[in-house]
């Protein structure tokens, strides 16, 4: 038994529509097995998902932008599993510009731009220290990237419970609320900020620039379909490598400045417990746009939309579903893109590959 590569895949753009189909299915099977729950109701839950741009914008924004910087790594199978930690990163040093410094107060736009330009170097820095051994003792960077989120959140977490706790917190382990001079202004009629929106419009610009007219973007490119291609021209291949997850580290650093600014205002511990998961969320995001950038906010979308599918139905029925509630998010919420990112997984292994048995005579 051998396993052979097809001659003839599958069309790129129905894998997508099947594990999507597929995985609702199956977390409706799981939630009425598990706990009971009502399948019309999952479904109306659902139902109300895919109809409320407003409602999901904010998630719309972080998960467009998450995808399309892991988008950039995976072009060059570099495989960045750390965008939450990236963003971690990227929280702390927005939060760092907000509650300690006085650009808030001297000038609230300089302040909110500061924020997220630390925030993009806070993550490309985290991503680089997990592209060095990529790049250079050939490290596989799945593992890597992982465990820095958890050393990301840990790092936060000593912070929030040390030094940066609030005055105001009566002792909670917390830190102080920003600002409001560095909230971002929300967008009327909707979840998203104005600053979001615009972050959003330049990041997918400048990646479409970047993968389309630049040597770099050629370079990460050539990187995930031939790399032995790019050492026969004389390309530095480390750096390259280098480039790919760091700028990826960069954009995903950026979102933690949205969270930060646009959602939460302070940040709390443990943080692990209290994230969003974007940074995780987002490979489902960019696995969907079939790695296809112009794909990427149908694919942010949709799952915006049953990310907040899993958070209204829960909010339905409360307590009512066996103690599956969980602190900071829903529990629904990862059942919907767990099932839909494995079935995923499954069919892409056997759209590109089938198992061949070989009898000898």
């Amino acid at each position: 038994m051998v396993i052979v590569r097809r001659v003839k895949p599958l069309p790129y753009w129905i894998i997508p529509i099947i594990a999507l189909l597929a995985g609702i299915a199956v977390s409706t099977i799981i939630l009425y097995i598990l706990a009971g729950a009502s399948p019309a109701a999952v479904f109306s839950a659902i139902a109300y998902g895919f109809t409320r741009p407003g409602v999901i914008a904010k998630i719309f924004v972080a998960l467009t932008i998450v995808g399309i910087a892991l988008l950039v790594s995976f072009k060059g199978s570099i495989w960045n599993i750390g965008g939450e930690g990236q963003i971690t990163f990227g929280m702390m040093a927005a939060a760092w510009v907000a509650l300690f410094t006085m650009l808030p107060y001297i000038n609230p736009g300089l302040a909110q731009a500061s924020m997220i330009i630390l925030a993009m170097i806070a993550g490309g820095f985290w991503a680089l220290l997990a592209a060095l051994p990529r790049a250079y003792l050939g490290l596989d960077e799945v593992p890597v990237t992982l465990i820095m989120n958890y050393i990301a959140y840990y790092i936060v977490d000593l912070l929030v419970y040390g030094p940066w706790r609030g005055s105001s917190t009566h002792n909670y382990p917390r830190t102080d609320t920003i600002p409001s001079q560095a909230m971002f202004p929300q967008i009327p009629g909707t979840t998203m900020t104005w600053d979001g929106l615009f972050l959003l419009i330049i990041t997918f610009i400048g990646v479409w620039y970047l993968l389309r007219n630049t040597s770099i973007g050629l370079r990460i490119k050539i990187l995930g379909n031939n790399p032995n291609l790019l050492r026969s021209s004389g390309i530095n291949v480390p750096l390259t490598i280098i480039l790919a997850l760091t700028i990826s580290g960069l954009i995903a650093g950026s979102v933690g400045a949205l969270y930060l600014g646009g959602d939460v205002y302070h940040i709390g511990y443990p943080i692990e417990s209290q994230t969003a998961n974007y940074g995780y969320t987002g490979i489902l995001v960019a696995w969907l746009s079939m790695l296809e950038l112009i794909a990427v906010p149908l694919a942010a979308y949709i799952v915006s939309a049953l990310y907040e599918a899993g958070i209204k139905y829960q909010t339905l029925v409360g307590g009512n579903l066996g103690g599956m509630l969980t602190s900071g998010t829903s529990a629904i919420v990862d059942i919907f893109i767990g099932s839909i990112l494995l079935l995923y997984t499954i069919l892409i292994t056997f759209s590109e590959y089938k198992i061949k048995i070989i009898i000898e005579r």
